[in-house]
């Protein structure tokens, strides 16, 4: 299967992948299925359900990359048999194999099928009511337990992601509705029913972390729902248009068959609120609110898309199947437009190499990307822009020379081939990319050298995969532990500096010892009495040679060092 090839082949990448693996070992390591933890701190950015899956997965695989990144492919097969079990039935059988393959070849499913982040568990959990709602509709609302699965789903989804788990397929549901003239049959929703299976699925936990942080109520629904979709202060904003290139792109190629598709049936939009295309608009629905409902977010990423692409490739695959079989059995416009989009693009891609000869191009990437990455971009798109034209050019000559079947299925073949093709030319300078950007080899390193066991402080910088590799708290020196990317932490900062408490996991130093700032750092080079290691960027290493004159080089790369701090040489407070 494509989403299970290679799970465990590529380390986990920072930031996002490292902390959440990091999140759901500390769960499994304290037993502690209520407040996650991070670092040993808590961590309630985010709610626990894809922690506790995580964990599942840890406790039944062991700690590796292969089972962290399990249930983003389990979720992700689940989503892909929704999509067809949904596309099957609106359509037939054809139709659902169809929606299936575009689903599973398409760059945000594949890629967020082995990422160990929340968006592949959220599309499961929005397409689980949206195909609930759609088998209800159709059955007249005469089967209670489609209800049930509805708003338990939503319940689920809430305490994954927050509100939009709940928002999303409502609104949906909503706007479809409001689009048929038939508002008022959401009445016939059993309300209550749902709203009592929805508190038993999400209060639960809700009460359960609330008891246990009581701030936390007020910093989940205001400052990480409300306030960070109403405002840019996540710094992940961007302007409306920010889906349009995530669509054009996580959607590829189908996304350039489909928008020429749309164009070439823009004359008959009117007939959409007709009943006979009832599936139509509900799939049209369910794609439009949730790229208008993010792309008026303060708070955008790719991610955030995922959920779009089942109704997107549900409609792919329809106008699909009527390859062969429209305008007398000759071939679309719409499907050589597609194939001719190929190919300009491949020739973009194969002519982007000479902007490397620029060298302002080459010192800006290399500022971002290793050296021997920017090495491996020049023959990967010379290569992929190669790829591209080749399946253009033989699409494009099997439209002009078959009709019918042969002409649906092969092009259906060489659109679904794209991605894959692209992505094995791809793995050399993915795999060069994902070793720099993860602290695996780092944490080998450590743990391979005689300061194994010294104490480690990320010096205004942090890795939260070595943590997991670690097995153990990493501290930091900081100034408001923006770089711990959890906005929770950053907002208890005094808080957790003036407390003393014990951690969340056995023979972890208490949290105020691990957010220091450069005067707690200077301090304890002084009166320490055992040597430390400090991890620092190396722009920075001139200033930490200021707060620490004495240091030791052990480690080095492009981006990171790792220094190490000789106890210190003075006597202190608690010093003998």
């Amino acid at each position: 299967m494509l989403f299970f090839a290679g799970l465990g082949r590529l380390p986990l990448v920072e930031p996002d992948e490292g902390r959440n693996a990091e999140v759901a070992r500390e769960m499994l390591a304290a037993r502690d299925f209520i407040t996650p933890h991070f670092n040993s701190l808590a961590y309630l950015d985010k709610p626990a359900v894809y922690f506790w899956i995580v964990a599942a997965s840890f406790r039944l695989w062991g700690l590796t990359e292969w089972a962290a990144r399990f249930p983003s492919a389990l979720m992700a097969l689940g989503t892909m048999l929704l999509a067809w079990f949904l596309a099957r039935r609106m359509f037939g059988d054809s139709t659902g194999l169809r929606a299936g393959i575009i689903l599973a070849t398409t760059p945000l499913a594949i890629a967020y099928a082995r990422w160990v982040i929340f968006d592949m568990t959220l599309a499961f959990l929005v397409t689980v009511p949206m195909t609930s709602f759609w088998f209800a509709e159709a059955s007249d609302f005469r089967r209670p337990w489609l209800d049930v699965v509805l708003f338990a789903a939503m319940g689920v989804a809430t305490i994954t992601k927050g509100p939009v788990g709940f928002l999303l397929p409502l609104l949906s549901i909503v706007v479809f509705q409001a689009l048929r003239g038939r508002f008022r049959e959401l009445k016939r929703l059993r309300w209550g029913l749902g709203i009592v299976v929805f508190l038993a699925t999400a209060l639960p936990w809700f009460i359960a972390v609330s008891a246990r942080n009581p701030e936390f109520p007020r910093y989940a629904l205001w400052q990480e729902s409300l306030r960070r979709f109403a405002t840019g202060s996540t710094r992940r904003s961007g302007s409306f248009l920010y889906y349009l290139p995530v669509y054009l792109l996580g959607f590829f190629p189908w996304s350039f068959f489909l928008l020429f598709a749309a164009a070439n049936r823009w004359k008959r939009w009117r007939e959409i609120r007709d009943e006979t295309h009832k599936p139509v608009l509900f799939l049209m629905s369910w794609a439009a609110l949730i790229f208008v409902f993010f792309s008026i977010s303060q708070s955008k990423l790719p991610g955030y898309f995922l959920p779009a692409t089942v109704p997107l490739a549900i409609l792919m695959a329809k106008v699909w199947g009527e390859v062969g079989v429209e305008e007398g059995g000759r071939r679309p416009d719409w499907l050589t437009a597609g194939f001719a989009a190929l190919m300009f693009i491949g020739l973009l891609a194969a002519a982007a190499p000479q902007v490397f000869r620029f060298s302002a191009v080459e010192i800006a990437l290399t500022e971002k990307v290793p050296p021997h990455v920017v090495g491996l971009l020049k023959p990967s798109l010379l290569y992929s822009g190669l790829i591209l034209i080749a399946l253009g050019i033989v699409g494009r000559n099997l439209a002009a020379r078959r009709t019918g079947r042969v002409l649906a299925v092969g092009s259906l073949t060489l659109v679904a081939l794209t991605v894959p093709l692209l992505i094995l030319r791809w793995m050399a300078p993915l795999e060069a990319y994902a070793a720099t950007f993860s602290s695996r080899q780092l944490a080998r390193t450590i743990l391979e050298s005689p300061a194994k066991d010294l104490p480690l402080y990320g010096y205004y910088c942090f890795r939260p995969g070595l943590v997991f590799y670690l097995r153990r708290p990493v501290g930091l020196v900081t100034a408001d532990a923006s770089e711990l990317t959890s906005n929770y932490v950053s907002a208890r900062l005094v808080e957790l500096r003036r407390q003393s408490v014990r951690p969340a996991l056995p023979g972890a130093p208490p949290p105020d010892q691990l957010l220091w700032d450069a005067n707690d750092l200077r301090a304890r080079a002084r009166y320490s009495p055992r040597p430390m290691l400090v991890m620092v960027r190396n722009r920075d290493v001139r200033k930490l040679s200021q707060t620490v004159p004495e240091m030791e080089p052990l480690w080095n790369d492009w981006e990171y060092s790792i220094w190490k701090i000789p106890a210190g040489k003075e006597q202190g407070p608690g010093r003998k």
